[in-house]
């Protein structure tokens, strides 16, 4: 593979990336993300499971609360990740147009 196919190939996967990234922010921005996910689930819903542990229950009840704590912090991490994976595309995409322009100034020497 040639580095002009490598840097292509980073390429793609880049704009893969910033995608995900541009219809999270879409998502993250809508009313129905605003009531769902933000107010519904990382605010009630948090809040509620945090109550539940203080309630009398058995172990595998008690271990279910943690699980379902535990989801709401991994699905928080997953849009960050999902955010920062983006930020590091355009990086991507900045630093391989700079490498094509190096390329091709020293092919422009060699001739």
């Amino acid at each position: 593979m040639t580095p002009y196919e490598q840097l292509d190939l980073e390429d793609v996967e880049a704009k893969r990336l910033q995608v995900l990234r541009d219809n999270c922010h879409k998502l993250m921005d809508s009313q129905p993300y605003k009531d769902v996910i933000e107010n519904g689930y990382f605010t009630e819903e948090a809040a509620r499971l945090c109550m539940a542990k203080s309630c009398d229950m058995d172990d595998a009840q008690m271990k279910n609360i943690d699980n379902m704590i535990m989801g709401v912090g991994g699905f928080s991490n997953y849009l960050q990740t999902i955010m920062q994976r983006g930020a590091r595309a355009d990086q991507q995409l900045s630093d391989n147009e700079k490498t094509r322009a190096e390329f091709e100034d020293e092919q422009g020497g060699l001739e």
